[in-house]
């Protein structure tokens, strides 16, 4: 499920495949609690296909563990009855999935820090996410649709052990320009290192940005105590600036040069897509 797992791991599967046979089915729990989370049991029951009683089961294990936490969550509907339990992932279990150090990092960086400021930790989150992004820009070349590309960063982030998955917003709304994908990241493996320095989160907000080639939203990061590290992408606006474009090339004569309109620019090569600013008061309206 993640690429960076500690010994603790082990001992979680080999005890529930000697409990039914299955040593998946916790970590299918678990995988579902860090990308869902706060969600109750039948829920992740209804996605698992198991019952409520089954899952409880992974869940109290995990929870006696420490790997997980149980938050009570009040129902906004007036009258309603007692709060409902969630499952969301601990700091011990986002540790329990690979820490890669943090903690020996962490106070390098406090040291460094402390006697050349913040140039140490902005270069060391530099070069981390430069190593990722020389990869994934391998992987991304060819893929032109902008959904497609967040899927497959998505995917990418995922085998690195961010447990990367993808939320589509607004697609049912009318107005193309509202449509949205949010890139989600359930897990961080240099969170602790992120707490304590942001320009970890800022780095990574500047990668996806790169690769995805448009203006992107950081909307929640793990650092500052979210569950899920989200990153708005604005997939309808892209989409509509692309459509508004093919509209001009197609009502262009090819065979009158007077007939382009001056203000045009020259053509993206390569299949490039031209970048859109979007101002902060735009964001906000999006988000």
């Amino acid at each position: 499920m993640y690429s960076s797992r500690n010994s603790e791991e082990p001992e979680l599967a080999s005890s529930d495949a000697g409990r039914d046979g299955d040593g998946t089915t916790r970590e299918r729990v678990l995988q579902l609690v860090v990308e869902e989370g706060p969600i109750s049991a039948a829920a992740l029951g209804r996605r698992l296909d198991l019952t409520a009683a089954a899952v409880r089961r992974h869940l109290d294990a995990m929870a006696e563990q420490g790997i997980v936490e149980i938050k009570n969550v009040t129902s906004r509907r007036k009258g309603a009855g007692r709060p409902s339990r969630r499952y969301v992932i601990s700091q011990r279990g986002q540790e329990a999935l690979g820490d890669d150090y943090l903690s020996l990092t962490r106070r390098a960086l406090d040291v460094l820090g402390d006697s050349v400021g913040e140039e140490a930790p902005r270069a060391l989150a530099a070069a981390y996410f430069a190593d990722h992004e020389e990869r994934y820009r391998e992987q991304l070349a060819g893929v032109e649709d902008l959904d497609e590309r967040t899927e497959k960063l998505a995917e990418l982030f995922n085998a690195d052990g961010f447990a990367g998955f993808t939320r589509k917003v607004g697609r049912d709304n009318p107005l193309m320009a509202m449509q949205s994908t949010q890139l989600c990241q359930g897990h961080c493996p240099v969170r602790e290192i992120a707490e304590a320095h942001p320009v970890f989160c800022e780095e990574e907000t500047e990668m996806i940005s790169r690769l995805l080639e448009v203006d992107v939203r950081r909307l929640s990061t793990q650092a500052s105590g979210a569950h899920v590290c989200t990153t708005h992408v604005p997939v309808g606006r892209e989409r509509l600036a692309a459509e508004q474009r093919a509209r001009r090339v197609a009502s262009e004569d090819p065979q009158d040069p007077t007939s382009r309109p001056a203000s045009a620019g020259p053509r993206l090569s390569g299949g490039g897509r031209k970048r859109i600013v979007i101002s902060p008061r735009q964001q906000e309206r999006l988000s």
